[in-house]
């Protein structure tokens, strides 16, 4: 013990910092050197959660006793989220500046329909915070001292319900964290009067201005629309209805957008996305719905370089449309895919409406370099009754390499995980599929 008390004090706080909270807190017994030399550490991060062994005992006297700051904190609470007193909790970590904040409600059921507990108003007083993620929890209308979140960058939002005038709480939460840079929200809900008439919600509005990640993918219309995000970069959806025509005439300066394009989309009039390189879909294309959404977004982007489209494939053949290269040159598609390098075609059946949307398209694409389809492990096509139907179609450009890949479990996993929100793969998506891919590759010249 003698040997540890002689080290620096660099090196006693490195220790520290890397025990769980508990053990470090246990340190003050190791010898009269140690005794609450915790307690002035910097660095030291709150972690509280079924999967860590720090009690809820320990976290009181870490926030009764400890003198610095605490950056970083991350809590979980599970069935019996009253027995804790999280909002005490809370308002000692916005005395101590709080930047990283988790805070989770994770009950043994985990179904959606539980009645969610209430996170404490003292959340709000946590004015430091850089980046916040909330979980399974109600989120309580804003209190009249709010000012804001003025240095929070990051903001994540999975299943939460929005209570007591929710709209007005959502959007007034976004509008007062002037600097955030990253949207990710989850399956959000709003309740309130509007519960009794129909779910008709009045139209509101998320205003970020430095705005540069966005995932948002929601079940309900809420009666949300997106305000001009005039650094956007990336952004994933998953809307229905209307909510996809409010949100992206918001996002004209997107540079990757993954989409979800449901039945009951309807894309008519959308300005020009001047700025878009890379566009991922998931959708069918037996519906005409879909297939004139689709349409009318590809029409709006002049400059796109690499699409991939992921295909839902339905048990029965229910297409209500035929498509055909005459409905798609009905379409006004003259200049389409003028910049198109990469065409990824994901989980095809091989069926008449996909080979003529990849008819379609490299009929269209002057500076196309490969076009990859990915079979379904049902198709009643081979790879190589694919690959020899798609080399008989006229080629705008020369260039353009034609591959078969047989279909991958394991990638179809990957790709709805990057539909699901995880916006940070856009671009590195095509590198890291080659990667898994290789071995499997079905390359034809």
């Amino acid at each position: 013990m003698d040997h540890l008390s002689s080290l620096p004090v660099e090196m006693h706080e490195e220790i520290l910092r890397r025990l769980p909270l508990e053990d470090a807190i246990r340190t003050s017994g190791l010898a009269n050197s140690w005794r609450y030399r915790w307690a002035r550490c910097p660095g030291l991060k709150l972690v509280f959660g079924e999967d860590d062994s720090t009690t809820a005992a320990a976290v009181d006297a870490f926030l009764a006793r400890y003198t610095c700051n605490v950056s970083h904190a991350q809590i979980e609470l599970g069935d019996e989220p009253h027995t804790i007193d999280i909002d005490g909790w809370l308002r000692a970590l916005a005395a101590k500046a709080i930047r990283y904040l988790v805070l989770r409600f994770m009950p043994s059921d985990s179904s959606l329909l539980r009645i969610m507990p209430l996170a404490p108003a003292s959340l709000f007083s946590c004015s430091q915070l850089t980046s916040l993620v909330l979980e399974r929890c109600n989120i309580p209308a804003l209190p009249p001292s709010f000012n804001g979140f003025p240095s929070l960058e990051t903001l994540q939002l999975d299943v939460v319900n929005f209570a007591e005038n929710g709209e007005k709480t959502f959007e007034a939460l976004i509008a007062k964290s002037p600097l955030l840079r990253s949207l990710n929200c989850q399956y959000p809900s709003i309740s309130g009067d509007d519960d009794d008439n129909g779910g008709n919600y009045c139209e509101w509005t998320i205003r970020a201005p430095n705005l540069k990640l966005l995932s948002f993918w929601a079940w309900e219309d809420y009666g949300w629309r997106v305000y001009d995000l005039p650094q956007i970069e990336e952004a994933c959806v998953h809307l229905t209805g209307p909510d996809l025509a409010r949100f992206l005439p918001g996002m004209t300066r997107v540079k990757g957008l993954c989409m979800v394009i449901t039945v009951d989309t309807i894309l008519e009039q959308l300005p020009y996305f001047m700025y878009l390189k890379d566009l991922a879909l998931h959708t069918l294309l037996t519906k005409s719905s879909q297939v004139l959404s689709m349409l009318c977004i590809l029409r709006n982007a002049p400059n796109l370089e690499n699409l991939h489209i992921m295909l839902v494939q339905e048990q029965e053949d229910t297409g209500d449309i035929e498509v055909n290269m005459g409905l798609l040159d009905a379409q006004g598609t003259v200049g389409f895919f003028s910049r198109l390098k990469s065409f990824q075609l994901y989980d095809s059946m091989g069926h008449k409406n996909e080979m003529c949307f990849i008819e379609f398209v490299m009929s269209k694409a002057t500076i196309l370099q490969e076009i990859e389809i990915y079979i379904h492990e049902y198709s009643s096509k081979s790879m190589e009754d694919v690959y020899d139907e798609s080399s008989q179609y006229k080629r705008a450009s020369p260039h353009a390499e034609i591959i078969v890949n047989r279909y991958v479990p394991l990638f179809a996993d990957y790709f709805i995980s990057i539909v699901s929100g995880c916006t940070n793969d856009i671009f590195i998506f095509q590198r890291r599929i080659r990667c898994t891919l290789q071995s499997l590759m079905y390359v034809y010249t």
